[in-house]
């Protein structure tokens, strides 16, 4: 049995990640349908890796310095994984729901043990951001880094490392399946995981599909081509990616029911303890494979673990 080196810290266990092929869940579907288990990164999500990469380019930049505050919006991932990264490179960490009631009590509780302050919103804090309350988290975030020195806003939304930190998984995925991939699909968030494995795996074979998921439940719909609106607390990469010629090739939709559904698959079938976004990968994976059909292979990823939804089973990207 092959053993792993030692490292010197948890932060470099980041990454790596199996890539498995599912059995039973994809008989008879056509393609071969891979995914990536970005749940066995050490907070249990793949921000882990966007996490490190934002932290590590911004102390290149020198736009964080020692002694700051690393503050972000959070759904709870991105949040989780700031907190691990952030407090072993020893910055305070502060988070804010993305929007009030928003946020599942596992991963407040994860990123509380971690020694993040997690926060939410209050009246007061609403009145404050004026009238505009629509992603009144990120709005915190900018109002804080504007008006008191030593704050550094992660910027996930909007940050290029978030895209290059999905590049190095998409570098990961070609290197495990010999450099041919014909399909992808991941769920949108912050189109970081979408685009930046999108661009590697277009790079190396133009005509791979990508599709993107989205949940039935968004009020913004997305389309290839499509202008998104851009704003200081909005848009960002979801925007360039759209807007990019030949990136995304389709944009599908899907419900929390569906999502769910398949996760318990995954859970049972596979034994892939992943979260409810995986359930959602999956289902539309498998639906490219039937599309794409014999001698193709389809890849998704497993963002997250199942753990952090014992509460609350929702699509929420």
């Amino acid at each position: 049995m092959l053993g792993m080196n030692a490292v010197d810290s948890v932060i470099d266990l980041i990454g790596n990640t199996p890539l498995v092929r599912l059995g039973k869940l994809a008989e008879g579907a056509g393609a071969e349908v891979y995914a990536k288990l970005e749940y066995l990164n050490p907070t249990g999500s793949i921000k882990d890796r966007v996490a490190l990469k934002t932290i590590e380019g911004a102390e290149e930049d020198g736009s964080l310095k020692p002694g700051y505050t690393i503050v972000e919006a959070s759904t709870g991932n991105t949040g989780t994984s700031l907190s691990l990264v952030g407090a072993l490179k020893g910055y305070r960490v502060v988070i804010y729901e993305t929007t009030p009631g928003k946020m599942g009590a596992e991963k407040r509780k994860l990123m509380s043990n971690y020694g993040a302050e997690v926060r939410d919103l209050t009246q007061e804090d609403l009145k404050a951001l004026s009238s505009e309350v629509s992603l009144p988290g990120r709005r915190m975030c900018l109002k804080l880094e504007r008006e008191s020195p030593g704050i550094w806003w992660t910027r996930q939304f909007s940050n290029p490392h978030n895209v290059e930190a999905q590049n190095w998984t998409g570098r990961e995925i070609l290197e495990q399946l010999g450099g041919r991939v014909d399909g992808y699909a991941a769920a949108i968030g912050t189109g970081g995981t979408l685009m930046g494995v999108a661009e590697v795996l277009k790079e190396a074979n133009p005509a791979t599909r990508v599709v993107c998921i989205q949940p039935s439940g968004s009020g913004r719909r997305l389309a290839p081509g499509v202008p998104y609106p851009r704003s200081e607390v909005d848009g960002g990469i979801i925007s360039e990616m759209l807007e990019r010629p030949g990136l995304i090739d389709e944009v599908v939709e899907v419900g929390d029911d569906d999502a769910v559904e398949m996760a318990h698959r995954l859970w049972r079938t596979e034994g892939l303890f992943c979260g409810i976004s995986g359930g959602a990968n999956v289902l539309v994976a498998l639906s490219l494979a039937r599309e794409l059909g014999e001698g193709r292979r389809v890849v998704t990823v497993l963002p997250d673990s199942g753990d952090r939804y014992m509460t609350e089973e929702r699509f929420v990207t």
